[in-house]
């Protein structure tokens, strides 16, 4: 593939030396590590119920199958989360050039009751088609409470290690994760990610920005507002301009 030969962040190579391309990338990595996580889970239900049916053999405590219930119900709503999720892990394709605002135009026509606000100018980013559904992922978690939270989007550029990057810092209003949590998500330990919904979101998000060089970052976390900063590689570095992306 021509981006991943030009642009090492995204090359990988299999065991005879070989770059694949980022399609290739998708499944071995952001897909093998979904699906560990998928399976930490639903194992972990699964020995709650085992466990707790050969405590009610024993005890014939009606409270242990109380607990089987409520752990067979766990499974059946993560199974469900994981199916929600799951196109977002496998949405992408070539490398190319996007532009934030169109992204968010389309998106504000899908979340008509959504509260939104753009700042700044547009940015161009050199990422692949699931750019925008990064920000549909993030907008899902504050669809909970009657669509109560209020997005803020703001767009800056700058320079680190001698490219040039664009940031888009999220104001999520009335909204508030643990910073704890957070933290331990976004910094990829998976034994922090449970089979709750906003979890597993951002640990995807994570994921996906991994993919062209990007970084998913918890900026603050209070108990009003939750801010996150997105970062992305800017279309604006020479070592692009040899490259045909679309721009979208």
């Amino acid at each position: 593939m021509k981006y991943s030969e030009k642009y090492p962040a995204v090359t990988l190579l299999d065991r005879e030396g070989t770059v694949m391309d980022i399609y290739t990338k998708r499944y071995l990595e952001l897909g093998s590590r979904f699906y560990d996580l998928f399976k930490h889970d639903l194992k972990n239900y699964q020995n709650a119920i085992f466990m707790a049916l050969d405590l009610y053999k024993l005890k014939k405590d009606e409270k242990y199958l109380e607990m089987v219930e409520e752990a067979s119900q766990k499974s059946l709503e993560h199974i469900e989360v994981i199916k929600e999720i799951e196109p977002f892990v496998y949405s992408g394709g070539n490398l190319g050039f996007y532009s934030f605002y169109s992204c968010m135009s389309r998106l504000t026509e899908k979340y008509p009751d959504k509260e939104f606000e753009l700042n700044g100018d547009d940015i161009y980013v050199f990422a692949d088609g699931a750019f925008p559904k990064l920000f549909d992922l993030l907008i899902q978690i504050t669809l909970e409470n009657n669509n109560k939270y209020k997005l803020s989007f703001t767009t800056s550029e700058f320079q680190e290690d001698g490219l040039n990057k664009c940031a888009v810092r999220i104001d999520i209003h009335n909204f508030s994760v643990p910073g704890s949590t957070l933290e331990a998500i976004l910094n990829e330990d998976k034994n922090s990610v449970t089979g709750d919904k906003i979890s597993l979101i951002f640990y995807i998000a994570k994921m996906i920005l991994s993919r062209y060089s990007g970084n998913l970052k918890l900026t603050e976390s209070t108990d009003d507002k939750t801010v996150l900063t997105v970062i992305f590689l800017s279309a604006d570095n020479d070592v692009f301009h040899s490259c045909s992306g679309t721009l979208e």
